[in-house]
């Protein structure tokens, strides 16, 4: 499982995880389960995220996008 804090506009990328075949068929994917979500708690713009995923998926944080400061 993992547990993580998003703020509004931030991004969970799930893809496939190290070593995991890319032709695999979305039903052997989810052979060990599905995928699962839960919001743990949301407070003052920040929602907290329950991901727990079958192991040929990973889940991880996108990373922080960098302003340039020009629009």
């Amino acid at each position: 499982m993992l547990l993580i804090t998003r703020k509004r506009g931030e991004r969970v990328l799930i893809d496939l995880a190290s070593g995991t075949d890319p032709q695999l068929l979305a039903a052997e994917l989810f052979t060990g389960g599905p995928l699962e979500i839960l919001v743990a708690t949301t407070a003052r713009g920040h929602t907290r995220l329950a991901i727990i995923a079958p192991k040929p998926l990973a889940v991880r944080r996108a990373p922080a996008r960098i302003s340039s400061g020009t629009s």
